[in-house]
């Protein structure tokens, strides 16, 4: 069996395919910020993400970038806070949809694999994973803290400009 290794090309495809629709859920998202990591970013560029409350969102628990680029990507696709990148970014090409741990398919070299059919499994680093779970246990954290047994899960998208329930 095979196992082919993720070794990032640099194309920066993944910093210029940040807002995407989540047809699963229709609501149109961008990339998931941590309350930390949202100072990274100019505030105009941040919109709320994910918030926890009964009858309207009341705790916000994370952001999302509202833009299509990022805008700490260079024109040779270097990342100028690459040492205090966010998680997202940590984790690529690992992405959870609809919590569901996935390969990115926004990356060339996933994709091209895919398309070849390739079935072998991928080598991932063990900083790839570790970002993930890191991102997974926050939430999980913050809806902890703010949620209640009544509570619901609201998603702000992008495109409405509205929040919406997460079934």
């Amino acid at each position: 069996m095979n196992i082919i290794k993720f070794q990032c090309k640099k194309c920066g495809t993944c910093c210029r395919n940040l807002m995407e629709d989540r047809n699963y859920i229709d609501i149109h998202n961008g990339m998931f910020l941590t309350a930390r990591e949202i100072r990274l970013f100019q505030r105009k560029l941040i919109s709320p993400h994910l918030a926890i409350g009964k009858n309207k969102p009341r705790h916000i628990i994370s952001y999302q970038l509202n833009v299509p680029v990022c805008p700490h990507l260079t024109e040779k696709n270097k990342c100028r806070i690459y040492d205090k990148r966010p998680l997202t970014c940590k984790a690529f090409p690992l992405e959870v949809i609809s919590a569901e741990l996935t390969l990115s398919l926004k990356c060339p070299i996933v994709n091209s694999h895919m398309k070849d059919k390739v079935r072998a499994p991928w080598k991932l680093l063990t900083t790839e994973i570790d970002a993930v779970q890191r991102s997974r246990k926050y939430i999980s954290n913050r809806c902890q803290k703010y949620g209640k047994a009544s509570s619901k899960l609201w998603n702000f998208d992008l495109r409405t400009k509205n929040w919406k329930v997460v079934k």
